[in-house]
């Protein structure tokens, strides 16, 4: 779902961009200065953020 091979990682974008007051998109659970420097990160940076947006959607769907 958010990576492609090894080489490419994919945004973790859904098409829900709608921050929350704390500048956390609840479509896809990037903040905001992720979301806007995304092309400029490393893979390594990418894939950490994705691992990071999945526990935080796990934990919602938790409490939901």
């Amino acid at each position: 779902m958010f990576i492609g091979n090894s080489k490419n990682v994919i945004t973790p974008c859904v098409g829900r961009c709608d921050l929350d007051e704390n500048d956390i998109c609840m479509g896809c659970y990037r903040s905001a200065s992720e979301i806007a420097g995304w092309m400029d990160k490393s893979e390594d940076e990418k894939i950490n953020i994705v691992i990071r947006c999945k526990k935080k959607i796990a934990l919602h769907l938790q409490d939901s």
